[in-house]
């Protein structure tokens, strides 16, 4: 996945206009509706932006973004909470913060680029 350190916002602006043609659905850490857009996301192969992400990262999502699948048949399943959704190729996850020098854990650098 892509974590975008973007002080200047200008990474985001390129994002939001080259993933504007997949669906790209936005949300923020801690949003109340941020589940939600993961599930459409992952159920509907879009893209999802975190946008403005603090240093920390909430557990629901660590399946996701550290690619914890489970092969179900021919599909990969991901778990998101409670629910076990199917990981399209086609989806997407990029992490944007404005913090110019951010300290993340290690496994969320190791699981991104």
């Amino acid at each position: 996945w892509c974590l975008i350190i973007d002080p200047q916002l200008q990474g985001i602006v390129w994002i939001k206009n080259k993933e504007a043609d997949n669906g790209l659905q936005i949300t923020r850490m801690g949003h109340s509706k941020m589940l939600n857009t993961f599930e459409v996301g992952l159920d509907q192969g879009k893209s999802v932006l975190i946008e403005n992400m603090g240093e920390n990262m909430e557990a629901v999502i660590m399946p996701v973004v550290s690619r914890n699948t489970i092969k179900r048949g021919n599909k990969k399943v991901v778990k998101l909470g409670d629910k076990e959704l199917v990981l399209k190729d086609s989806f997407k996850l990029f992490m944007q913060t404005k913090l110019s020098n951010p300290h993340y854990p290690p496994e969320i650098q190791a699981e991104c680029t």
